[in-house]
């Protein structure tokens, strides 16, 4: 029963491993040997607490010690199986609220949500009050044994920086290794501190067409024959995406949907100030409330209706009120009364049919205002079970919402909406499963986990397959020039819109396997930025000359410094 949860852990991470380098046990031993260290205390916490000397109450506390550590073990390797991270202490803090809510539903029914948890908790019990005491030396023997195995396995840990040794290092070790993201700069450092952001404008002609995003739960290039040329999940949006502006180089921002809400609405890279308890920096937005140059309160003031539309429960991460505190005039989610005849999956969601219906309903309800509707799928989020046979499949799940965005798509075209309507149709981040061979070898080990597809459609009047790199922040840059008379650009930040697009130099990626590290992409290149306060550097060996190591680092420094000082301005929230 112990050593079950190492086993699995094992075989997982090595199949992970092996669609990187195509090496068999290389990731189980990694495994074995980094969380040797683990089963040692474990096994000699339970050794301790059954000695013959160790009195009943110390034996209680040591055993309940233990259980913890197996405990946060088996979360760890249920983290990393599911959503391919690692069980973070701050991500604890951070949807500790929602997390029983979030386990009920994907377990409504069934004898798990009751027999379970009882089970578990009555083993538990039956192990910490046991008053039994070792008085076999065999037992003394298999202990000491056992011990010194687990010794022994852990000596062989490997220290090196592979790119995926986050895999298969241990929860400890994990969360010890990611702790230079939480190291502060100091006031000396702030306050010698200079960056120049330097921006590039030119005139144009604004315009107000309505717009759409349909930010669609877990989209990923692989799933699509026509941006990878991989899984064949989703002909529908390659038909769109042939006969419209599609992007074959398109990046998130983040590895979550709220980095991709922060990216798309408000501009701003999803890269947080260094992490603090005592200000509530673990709260999930925290230091992105009540921006007033959001891109619904920009659409507001350009006398746009501006509407949040989600089929999710707009609880989840506080969102409703986060919507709310950037300017969202009109925020609906699963608790709407329209949503009540149907079925209810992960996040307290509907089908995304039902969800792409009502925002047909509320585009016939907007026909005589400009109105930008932001629209966030769920049907795809993990554990993608599908809503029309109820089999978890990812498979199904896609090909499920490819044919709801087929059917929406063609209801826009029957209402007129591409008359004057702008549809952006984008992924919110790489879906959290294992990543495969042939998307690795196409994208690259550190893009990969980045790559998603964009596609802008004006109704088939306009047509191009677009290679240049772009990023989810420069959705948000292009909105905001497209209905004013200036077009914005600089090294950060592109315009997918205007006459004569211009990419970004540089794109930045935080990512969600080692949260320590910051991905940078510029062309065909591609960087890791460490995060440790003043130290924050570059890393590895790199042709890149210092004016330009030292503009990225100093970029990312300026990101987290200003966003700390807003930050503080927010607290309340």
């Amino acid at each position: 029963m112990f050593l079950s949860p190492l086993v699995l852990k094992a075989i997982s991470v090595d199949n992970y491993i092996f669609q990187f380098c195509g090496v068999k046990l290389f990731g189980a031993m990694q495994v074995l040997s980094n969380d040797a260290i683990i089963y040692f205390i474990i096994f000699l916490l339970f050794y301790l607490s059954l000695l013959d000397k160790t009195p009943n109450i110390a034996s209680v506390i040591i055993r309940i010690v233990a259980i913890i550590v197996l405990s946060l073990y088996i979360i760890d390797y249920y983290v990393i199986t599911n959503f391919y991270t690692h069980f973070v202490i701050s991500d604890a803090i951070k949807y500790a609220s929602y997390a029983p809510k979030y386990i009920k539903q994907i377990y409504e029914k069934g004898f798990i949500v009751f027999f379970i948890p009882l089970a578990l908790v009555s083993v538990t019990v039956l192990i910490i009050f046991t008053k039994y005491k070792i008085k076999n030396k065999i037992i003394h023997w298999f202990f000491i044994v056992i011990l010194l195995f687990f010794l022994l396995i852990s000596s062989f840990t490997s220290n090196e920086n592979y790119v995926h040794a986050w895999m298969y290092r241990n929860f400890f070790d994990y969360n010890l290794m990611i702790l230079s993201e939480s190291k502060d700069y100091s006031d000396e450092f702030i306050d010698n501190f200079v960056f120049d952001d330097k921006m590039f404008y030119s005139s144009k002609i604004p315009e107000t067409p309505n717009i759409i995003i349909l930010l669609v739960e877990s989209l990923s290039s692989y799933q699509s024959l026509f941006f990878s040329g991989i899984k064949n999940w989703t002909p529908n949006l390659d038909e769109i995406a042939s006969e419209n502006i599609s992007y074959k180089n398109f990046y998130a921002n983040g590895y979550t949907s709220e980095c991709a809400f922060l990216s798309l609405l408000t501009g701003h890279y999803p890269i947080y100030p260094p992490p603090d308890l005592s200000h509530g920096r673990r709260v999930p937005f925290y230091g992105f409330y009540d921006i007033e140059d959001s891109l619904p309160n920009i659409l507001n003031r350009q006398g746009y209706s501006t509407e949040y539309l989600a089929n999710s429960d707009v609880d989840f991460l506080n969102i409703g009120n986060w919507a709310k505190s950037i300017g969202f005039t009109y925020i609906e989610g699963s608790e709407h009364p329209y949503y009540r005849k149907f079925d209810k999956f992960s996040f307290g969601a509907a089908p995304d049919k039902a969800l792409f219906d009502r925002v047909l309903e509320r585009v016939k309800f907007n026909k005589n205002n400009n109105y930008f509707l932001f629209v966030k799928t769920t049907s795809s989020h993990p554990p993608f079970i599908d809503p029309e046979s109820k089999i978890k499949s990812e498979a199904l799940v896609f090909k499920y919402v490819d044919k709801q965005i087929g059917i929406f798509y063609k209801k826009l075209e029957k209402l007129d909406f591409f008359k004057k309507g702008i549809l952006v149709i984008v992924g919110d981040h790489h879906a959290m499963v294992p990543l495969k061979k042939k998307e690795i070898d196409s994208f690259g080990p550190l893009k990969v986990v980045a790559q998603i597809p964009m596609i802008v459609s004006y109704g088939g009047k306009k047509k191009s397959v677009v290679y240049e790199q772009y990023q989810q922040v420069d959705v948000f840059n292009s909105i905001k020039c497209l209905i004013s008379n200036t077009q914005l650009y600089s090294d950060w930040l592109g315009d997918v819109f205007s006459y004569g697009k211009k990419a970004a130099k540089y794109i930045l990626f935080r990512r969600g396997d080692s949260r320590n590290l910051i991905s940078v992409f510029s062309g065909d290149k591609d960087f890791l930025i460490k995060l440790d306060g003043d130290n924050t550097h570059m890393r590895g060996n790199h042709s890149l000359d210092k004016v330009k190591r030292d503009l990225i680092v100093k970029k990312i420094n300026y990101l987290r410094i200003i966003q700390n000082n807003k930050a503080h301005l927010s607290k309340k929230h």
